[in-house]
């Protein structure tokens, strides 16, 4: 029931995919994009997750994340984009909400979503076209606190994370720089942070409503109190809202060096060449 379904499209070889959830009778929807190239080399592999609209959570399209794909796959890398549980295509419970805004259990949270997007990964780590040595996980908001539930819940399957302005329970009540139980967030981060043992990049812009930039730099604090790798370096300001930093071409020139120098140092190239075995 998983795989690629349908031709590729000529956008970035856009493909749609089936993959495995946390739970075996759901399956995600995806979007799958890569090089256009011939080499036979296996492509590095990186996962974006998106963020979480609770109004509009199952009305949103596929995540594609135009831009932010784009400057990873003009540099070599394949892309897979999996839209978790209780959002859009996928459908069904929201099952990573975990408490109420009152109560959150954002610890929780972030594990449940890692299932999913754990799960995508160990799919697509079997495909001819990947190299499952250099797995990079890059979440946006919701899906950045998921990247780093991730890395903490499988230190071995994740080599870096690229957290764009991640966290749980923003605009609480509808209101701008509201956070549902911040200090709560804070003490998960550093949780998070005694297993996690992948390098992490914390991009936050300082005009962030959701989670800023006095927030940014707690959680950053905890994580490395935990034991965690983080490098964190706020942005300027961005836009009329910092929180959508990976959601145009002009983000390039907010963090793209900050991510060039990332992975140029902590994602270095396999020593043995992966060579693919189908297209």
């Amino acid at each position: 029931m998983y795989g690629a379904f349908g031709p590729e499209g000529q956008r970035m070889r856009e493909q749609l995919w089936l993959l495995p959830s946390g739970d075996n009778s759901i399956a995600l929807r995806a979007t799958v994009f890569r090089p256009a190239s011939t080499l036979t080399q296996r492509f590095p592999l990186v996962v974006i997750n998106h963020g979480t609209s609770e109004a509009s959570r199952l009305s949103v399209s596929m995540p594609v994340y135009y831009w932010l794909s784009r400057w990873f796959v003009d540099r070599g890398y394949a892309v897979v984009l999996p839209q978790r549980r209780g959002h859009g295509s996928t459908g069904g419970e929201l099952v990573e909400s975990v408490g109420s805004c009152a109560d959150p259990d954002h610890f929780q949270s972030g594990l449940t979503a890692a299932d999913d997007i754990g799960a995508a990964v160990d799919y697509m780590t079997h495909q001819p076209f990947v190299d499952p040595t250099r797995i990079l996980v890059v979440g946006v908001s919701t899906g950045g606190w998921a990247s780093l539930a991730l890395a903490a819940k499988r230190p071995d399957l994740v080599s870096a994370v690229v957290n764009f302005a991640g966290g749980r329970g923003g605009h609480a009540w509808g209101r701008s720089n509201s956070v549902c139980g911040v200090d709560k967030l804070v003490i998960a981060a550093h949780d998070f942070a005694r297993t996690a043992r992948a390098p992490t990049l914390w991009l936050y812009a300082s005009n962030d409503s959701y989670f800023g930039p006095a927030l940014a730099a707690k959680m950053a604090a905890a994580w490395k109190d935990g034991g965690g790798l983080v490098e964190y370096d706020p942005l300027p300001d961005y836009g009329r809202d910092g929180h959508t930093i990976a959601d145009d071409r002009a983000g390039w020139d907010l963090w793209g060096s900050n991510l060039e120098r990332f992975l140029a140092s902590n994602f270095a190239p396999s020593k043995e060449p992966q060579v693919a075995q189908g297209p």
